[in-house]
């Protein structure tokens, strides 16, 4: 899933919302646009180059897209030798384990599933938070669960002629299970450090820890070079999903306030559903009409009783 990480109290120092202003509305629609996007453009490079193949060099491409900018902005600027550890794992889960389950899950399952899947991040992370801190979820909470629960059994392993699978839909909920495991590690490093830095640093871990995964993907499944179509999705990903969509997102943050823009990221779903509908071919069945809405109702309900968790990087 392509979220924006909340804003980081050493960049933004208020959380309330500025005055409406039309241009960053506007680009903060765009970001959600081209991250809805992202879900058919990663199930159509697939299809072209192997999923843990993509996710290297979508990563290793916005590291050194980023590493300039973060070395300007930045200079000098080091993980504490004692955060290092935590910052691998940081990286490790919410890039490599996460794009690992999403990439490799959307060779096996459609966009429309895979974007109504993730977009139950935001429940499931608040539901694990409160039994972290050992405190009973609202009321709001627990009724979002289930109903974006019904919206999940709605969806999950029906095909309907659109080329998902069961073992596509499991990968995706694995997906949704890793980056909780990141929502539990970033409790420590949120804050002490820019998100923009933190972000490339994590870049970087995923970048490293998925080059011997995808010389052995590529050992053992040779694959024809890739077409201009594939390489333009890889650089998509990269550039455009890892790179500028994310510097947009941190720049109208201060504007239009951290609630607001993540109240954007409801958008995502309807994006990734609409663009998997409309450029892959797939169908608009009865059941992911009615468990699209039973799942962005659940986490609408949810959400309005909590703030929203990190997001994607």
């Amino acid at each position: 899933m392509e979220t924006a990480p909340t804003a980081s109290p050493v960049e933004f120092a208020s959380d309330a919302a500025g005055p409406s202003r039309p241009g960053p509305l506007l680009i903060a629609l765009i970001v959600i646009v081209i991250w809805g996007v992202s879900f058919s453009v990663t199930r159509a490079t697939v299809r072209e180059i192997p999923p843990i193949t993509i996710a290297f060099l979508r990563f290793t491409l916005a590291s050194l897209l980023f590493w300039p900018l973060v070395r300007h902005r930045y200079p000098g600027m080091r993980i504490a030798k004692e955060d290092r550890l935590a910052t691998f794992l940081l990286g490790f889960t919410g890039v490599t384990l996460y794009f690992a389950f999403e990439n490799t899950g959307l060779e096996y399952t459609t966009a429309s599933h895979a974007a109504l899947i993730t977009a139950t991040i935001p429940l499931t992370a608040e539901l694990f938070d409160a039994l972290r801190q050992r405190r009973w979820p609202t009321p709001a909470i627990l009724a979002g669960c289930v109903v974006a629960l019904a919206g999940i059994f709605l969806i999950v392993g029906r095909n309907s002629g659109g080329g998902a699978t069961l073992f596509g839909d499991l990968l995706m909920i694995g997906a949704v299970a890793t980056w909780i495991w990141y929502t539990l590690l970033a409790v420590r490093l949120v804050g002490r450090y820019p998100s923009l830095f933190l972000t490339q640093q994590m870049m970087v871990v995923g970048a490293v820890t998925f080059l011997p995964a995808a010389a052995v993907e590529t050992w053992l499944h040779p694959f024809a070079f890739p077409s201009p179509a594939a390489w333009g999705g890889v650089v998509f990903l990269g550039i455009f999903c890892s790179a500028i969509a994310f510097l947009l997102w941190n720049r109208v943050i201060p504007t239009l306030g951290v609630a607001a823009t993540n109240n954007l990221l409801y958008g995502l779903p309807l994006i990734g559903v609409l663009t998997g509908v409309i450029f892959l071919g797939e169908p608009m069945t009865l059941s992911i009409t009615l468990g699209g809405t039973l799942i962005l109702g659940g986490v609408i309900l949810a959400g309005r009783a909590a703030p929203p968790p990190e997001g994607r990087p």
